[in-house]
């Protein structure tokens, strides 16, 4: 069999101070793979720019920089990515994120040996600005998920991680308005099941400078509602859809006691509401017992911490 072909993503905007640690973690990737790596520079004019310039000079025969002159957004930057790359398997990066040894390899190996997978994701270990290890994105371990998990669950998946096959890139291509990570895995669910790596393989930066949750977390929640909706109702059942939504107004709930925002509540109750199928009172109880199941996970976890040395701050428990 011939060696397949594999293109990496990465959009960057003004991240000159995780740019290189990003291109070099993903070129110096060993892979049995033909790899080629897209930088979709959305016209950064802090230095950026002529860092990735040099490391396409050095890295000629995989890093290719594509330099937008007018800023587009992140959305547009990585559709035009997702366009450009006609290759077997395609893998996406943030500009501050990176990647740990092996993670491709790993990655490609699963795909070819799980045909029904339709995309692999892997743990990652969490750190702040200046690189510092914080804890793991999150505590599922090694599994795979299917649609229904992914939607009563919500979103714990690392979104710098994921590799999946070609038909993939129409999780991008069709959609012709902004999204977030949540609603490319949903679709990536509806197209076969999805496989998680149990390993950290990938580093994520908590809340960067610019970063989408951080700075904009009112349309990151109307994005997050939108991937809920997005999914056709025939393809999930009732109890599917009503816990869905309940895990929705459990995080709103709780970013509403940590802002101090009860706006939050009055604004997003009613619609929660209104739009699942068991109405106020049992999707009230739905969401009371994840509010109660989270509550209880980080406090087993802040116990364990207490007396094992391990790496117990999970930024996103399941």
């Amino acid at each position: 069999m011939s060696r397949p072909t594999l293109t990496v993503c990465i959009v960057t905007c003004n991240q000159r101070n995780y740019i290189e640690a990003c291109v070099r973690s993903v070129a110096e990737q060993e892979v049995d793979a033909k790899m080629c790596i897209l930088i979709g520079d959305d016209a950064s004019d802090d230095g950026t720019s002529e860092i990735v310039s040099q490391l396409a000079r050095e890295y000629p025969q995989r890093v290719e920089h594509i330099r937008r002159e007018a800023h587009i957004g992140a959305f547009a930057n990585m559709r035009d990515l997702m366009a450009r790359a006609g290759s077997d398997y395609v893998a996406r990066v943030d500009g501050d994120d990176y990647w740990l040894p092996g993670k491709l390899h790993r990655q490609v190996a699963y795909l070819q040996f799980h045909p029904d997978c339709a995309a692999v994701y892997t743990n990652a270990i969490t750190v702040d600005e200046a690189g510092n290890r914080i804890g793991l994105f999150n505590d599922v371990g090694d599994a795979r998920f299917d649609l229904a998990e992914m939607l009563c669950r919500g979103n714990f998946l690392n979104n710098s991680s994921v590799l999946f096959r070609a038909a993939g890139r129409h999780a991008w291509l069709d959609v012709k308005v902004p999204q977030i990570d949540y609603r490319v895995h949903l679709w990536h669910a509806r197209h076969g099941w999805l496989g998680h790596i149990g390993e950290p393989l990938t580093a994520y930066r908590v809340n960067t400078r610019g970063s989408m949750v951080a700075v904009m977390n009112d349309r990151v929640r109307e994005l997050y509602w939108d991937a809920i909706l997005s999914i056709p109702p025939e393809l999930v059942s009732a109890d599917d859809q009503a816990n869905g939504m309940a895990d929705f107004l459990r995080r709103v709930i709780l970013h509403a006691i940590r802002t101090n925002h009860p706006g939050l509540l009055r604004t997003w109750m009613p619609r929660v509401y209104a739009a699942s199928p068991y109405g106020i009172m049992r999707t009230s109880i739905l969401t009371t017992s994840s509010v109660a199941r989270i509550a209880f996970k980080k406090a087993m976890n802040s116990m364990k911490s207490m007396f094992v040395r391990t790496d117990r701050n999970i930024l996103y428990p399941r």
